[in-house]
């Protein structure tokens, strides 16, 4: 009897694990296809920004993407140095989806027939000074003289016709010479190959201790602009709003970082552009920390106005430009609005 009961309590049992196995499997799975599901869905969304010089304007975008605020909002961003003057081209065939550059180069690409908005100004001011060595530290003297620009289409050449202007000299007055960057530009003023050039930290410490001089300083003078932007083409924003409003929000918050915490922002100087000298190191970071990076980077349309004006001596389709349809500053105002910054 005791056997026949021990029988009936192990078949009992095999039943009720195969009954469990039965209702678990099913449930396993579905459980196994919710989760792969949320993971697909919670996937970063991959993105490239370039950035158009190695400089201190860029200082937000590097924070951003260092420090994890990017992430932070869902996206895997690749921040990709691309020289200025293939920034636009880069955009427009879509090896980047935002472009870090300045309001000329998008201003000239505008008046091909580009469509491009900015939803990010981070220097809303020309950082610029222009320098000579001082035996040509007057307007007479640098008449016919070689002056150093990146490209002629940058901020920084729009700088040195405003600079050239000051000064009571016209374009035709000097011999502009495009030599393809800012740290190329600095590097010649510095050798003697040019006599003259519109800079910015940290070169402009150097040119400082050799004795050069500061015939124009711009960014004292607080003249509206765009010397770099997070620029993309209109028909990327329109398709992919949440990506952009995210980017914006990262970018204020890294923005918050750099005005806030001048270690690490110092580091992220050192470890971008190879400043290594503490000294330049501080002069560098209360430059663009505290006189030109704006808490709020609202992108405006009179920000574009000076670079309008200099494309426009030469290029006649640059003066039709709508500079009001380039910029969209809603995505920094609902970010401002997010993180409580006041505006």
């Amino acid at each position: 009897m005791r056997c026949m009961f021990e029988l009936r309590r192990a078949v009992s049992f095999r039943f009720c694990v195969r009954s469990v196995l039965a209702l678990s499997l099913p449930l396993l799975s579905v459980a196994v296809a919710i989760a792969a599901s949320e993971a697909a869905t919670s996937s970063p969304t991959k993105l490239t920004i370039s950035y158009s010089e190695k400089v201190g304007d860029e200082l937000a975008l590097w924070i951003a993407t260092d420090a994890g605020y990017f992430k932070e909002q869902g996206l895997d961003v690749t921040a990709l140095y691309v020289p200025a003057q293939e920034g636009v081209p880069a955009l427009l065939s879509g090896q980047v989806q935002i472009a870090g550059i300045g309001g000329a180069n998008a201003v000239a690409a505008e008046a091909q027939g580009a469509k491009l908005k900015y939803v990010v100004n981070l220097s809303p001011v020309y950082t610029f000074q222009f320098w000579a060595r001082a035996q040509y530290a007057t307007a007479d003297k640098l008449k016919g003289q070689r002056v150093g620009v990146s490209s002629t289409t940058g901020s920084l050449y729009t700088a040195t016709l405003l600079a050239l202007q000051q000064l009571g000299l016209s374009r035709s007055d000097v011999a502009i010479v495009p030599l393809g960057s800012v740290p190329n530009v600095d590097s010649a003023l510095l050798a003697g190959s040019i006599v003259a050039a519109a800079s910015h930290p940290p070169a402009t410490y150097q040119f400082k201790q050799h004795g050069f001089v500061d015939m124009v300083n711009l960014a004292q003078k607080r003249i509206p602009n765009v010397n770099t932007g997070l620029l993309a083409m209109d028909s990327y924003i329109k398709a992919n709003p949440n990506v952009v409003a995210a980017v914006v929000k990262a970018i204020l918050e890294a923005l918050h970082r750099e005005k806030t915490d001048q270690a690490y922002a110092e580091s992220e100087l050192r470890d971008h552009m190879g400043i290594r000298d503490k000294t330049v190191l501080d002069f560098t970071y209360d430059f663009y920390a505290k006189e030109v990076a704006p808490s709020v980077p609202t992108p405006l349309a009179s920000q574009l106005e000076s670079a309008k004006q200099a494309l426009g001596v030469k290029n006649p389709k640059a003066k039709l430009v709508d500079l009001n349809s380039m910029v969209d500053p809603s995505f920094v105002k609902a970010a401002a609005a997010q993180l409580r910054i006041e505006q």
